[in-house]
This record gives structure tokens, C-alpha cells and sequence, in this order.
């Protein structure tokens, strides 16, 4: 396995960011980046925006690979990587070389990292260890599946959908592939409003990558094509949501973000569009992260994101969420650890 030279989006900022936005930063936990690479060519789209957000916030990233465990008869069988012992011994050479180079390749560009391997079923580590090790996000390159099927046979991006329990930086891979060039720089971070009922636990995150990035921070209106009609001709309605979207920009303003309000139709397709209309530019999002029958049956706004997004998608989960899953994750790591401690 050979990894290609890391090349970070844009030109990156030389001013040292404000203390206040380091120490926010430091809060979030988004200094702390959990990166699964499993090799693949793919999985390795997500190294560019890691190595963007580190070196801006001075952080570390952590190198992850998950080998997957197998019964001796299942060697040699199409789609699995044999590996000749029970221990895995030679799988955790080759990914410990692996990761090895990727550190390699992120030290020139100033970039602190740090490898694990680890064997097991992948969505479960990811989550266990992001959780654990105190990971603002974790980055991946996702494949998403119809609906239907995704209900039926599951992959490591929607078992993960189930279990995490913080933010995920995704790139859907049907959409997104960098083919060796360097990617846009994020000159731009949407967040959806009314299109998104958690849109608050969005919020931090959004406006901490803002100030971080030196971006413009756009709080994006769902509009429903209200008109009023007077002398002058037709304009926009001054609804409730437009004051309260209006006012929250005014005061990130005053915090120093380049923050603004502005109309989309079309819901998440609108939004997807605008993003594709701004280069480069990341959504962030919340999201009860719905799965399963009650994805089917409620739908959930994070995964149509996810399915429509032509660029980075950030998906933050409702707090409550999050710290249900924390809390299920740790239980059920203490759960394990006792088991190995009594054997």
C-alpha cells in the first residue's frame, strides 16, 4: 500500500488565530481528529481536510485502522484479506507500515500524528474509540446505499450512522473524489436553519471552523416563496425565523465571524446546490442520526444531507443523542474489559 503526497486545500492562513477561538477549539475537542484509514484509496480522500484542520488548530490526529477478525476457514475468501494466524500477525505488520507512512507523509506539513490498530468489527471501534480517546471528529469517506437496502445489509458507514456518538466529517465517496489534485479551500461554511430541526448543536462546531478557517459563516433559510405586494413590488415577507436568523448573525458578527443570512429553496436538494454553487464549501449540520425503522419511517435530515451534499458535510448529533451513545459506548466497553479481566 502507497499513500500519495497530502495536498492540504488552499493557501493556508500565516496569522495566529485568536486565543479565544484555540480555547473554544480546545473545548470542542477539535484539535483531536480520529482519521480510520483502511488502505484504500478512497478512505484516503478525508487526509487532505485533516491535515487543513490540525495545522490550523495546532492539533493531532490519530491514525486508524481496524483489522477484521476471521475464522481460519474464511481465508482466501473474495472480499476479506487473509491473514495466516489467529493473531493477525502479519495484517498488523502490513498496517502498522501502512499508517507508518501515512505519518510520514503528514510530518512535512508540520502535522502532529499518532497510529492504532486495532481487531474487531470496524463501526464498533470507530465509535468506541472516538468516544474513549475524546475525539472531536472523526473523519471518514463515506459509501452510502439506496435506502431499502441499507435497511437490509448494512456497511461500515451506516452501522457507524447507529453507533456514534460525535460529529463525523463525511465526503460521500458517489460524489466526491480528488483524483490527486488539490482540494478547493473551504472559502465558505453553510448551515442549514429551518431545514434542520437540531441546527443549534450544529452551531459551535460551525462557527469555531468559521473563525478558524477565516470563512464566511452562512445561516441558510429555507424559503417558502412568501411574497407581499405593495407600491414598490413584490418582496420578501419578514417572518419570525428571518428576525431570529438575522439576529443570530449580528451576534456572531460582534464575536468576529463572518456570519450572514441568506434565502434557499428546495430544502436539502437547495442546499446541496448552493454548495455546489461555493467551490469547496463544507455543510454543517445536526441530526437526531435516525437509523433503521425509525429512519424509514421519520426519515432523517442527516442522511439526506449526506446523500445530497456534493462537498464536506459535517453531521453533529442532538446532544441527547450523543450522550446516550457516549454512555451505551462506555458501558459496553467496561462490559468487555471486565470480561478480559476475569479470564
Amino acid at each position: 500500500m502507497t499513500v500519495p503526497d497530502i495536498l492540504v486545500p488552499g493557501q493556508l492562513h500565516t496569522e495566529e488565530l485568536p486565543i479565544q477561538v484555540l480555547s473554544r477549539a480546545h473545548e470542542l475537542l477539535l484539535d483531536r481528529l480520529l482519521l480510520p484509514l483502511d488502505g484504500s484509496d478512497e478512505s484516503e480522500q478525508t487526509l487532505p481536510y485533516a491535515a487543513l484542520i490540525s495545522r490550523r488548530l495546532g492539533g493531532e490526529i490519530n491514525l486508524f485502522h481496524c483489522l477484521q477478525p476471521m475464522h481460519p476457514v474464511r481465508l482466501g475468501r473474495a472480499g476479506h484479506i487473509p491473514y495466516p494466524d489467529a493473531q493477525h500477525d502479519r495484517g498488523s505488520h502490513l498496517a502498522t507500515a501502512y499508517l507508518q507512512e501515512v505519518k510520514a507523509r503528514l510530518k512535512p506539513h508540520g502535522l502532529n500524528a499518532r497510529w492504532n490498530v486495532a481487531t474487531g468489527d470496524a463501526a464498533d471501534l470507530i465509535a468506541y474509540r472516538a468516544t474513549t480517546g475524546k475525539f472531536g471528529l472523526t473523519l471518514v469517506s463515506a459509501r452510502t446505499r439506496p435506502r431499502v437496502v441499507s435497511g437490509i445489509q448494512t456497511n461500515v458507514t451506516s452501522d457507524l450512522w447507529k453507533l456514534t456518538a460525535g460529529p463525523l466529517f463525511l465526503i460521500n465517496r458517489a460524489h466526491m473524489r480528488l483524483n490527486g489534485e488539490r482540494p478547493p479551500y473551504p472559502e465558505t461554511i453553510f448551515v442549514p436553519l429551518n431545514e434542520s430541526e437540531n441546527f443549534e448543536a450544529a452551531m459551535p462546531i460551525a462557527t469555531t471552523m468559521a473563525r478558524a478557517l477565516d470563512s464566511r459563516l452562512v445561516l441558510l433559510l429555507n424559503s417558502r416563496d412568501q411574497k407581499s405586494t405593495d407600491d414598490s413590488g413584490p418582496k420578501s415577507v419578514i417572518t419570525p425565523e428571518r428576525l431570529a436568523a438575522e439576529g443570530l448573525a449580528e451576534q456572531l458578527r460582534s464575536q468576529g465571524c463572518q456570519a450572514q443570512v441568506e434565502d434557499v429553496t428546495g430544502g436539502v436538494i437547495g442546499i446541496a446546490r448552493r454548495q455546489l454553487q461555493e467551490r469547496g464549501s463544507w455543510v454543517v449540520a445536526g441530526s437526531q442520526m435516525r437509523s433503521g425503522f425509525s429512519r424509514l419511517v421519520r426519515g432523517s435530515k442527516g442522511d439526506n444531507f449526506l446523500r445530497a451534499c456534493r462537498g464536506p458535510l459535517i453531521v453533529v448529533p442532538h446532544p441527547a443523542v450523543a450522550k446516550s451513545r457516549a454512555r451505551r459506548i462506555r458501558k459496553k466497553v467496561a462490559s468487555a474489559e471486565k470480561v478480559v479481566s476475569i479470564i
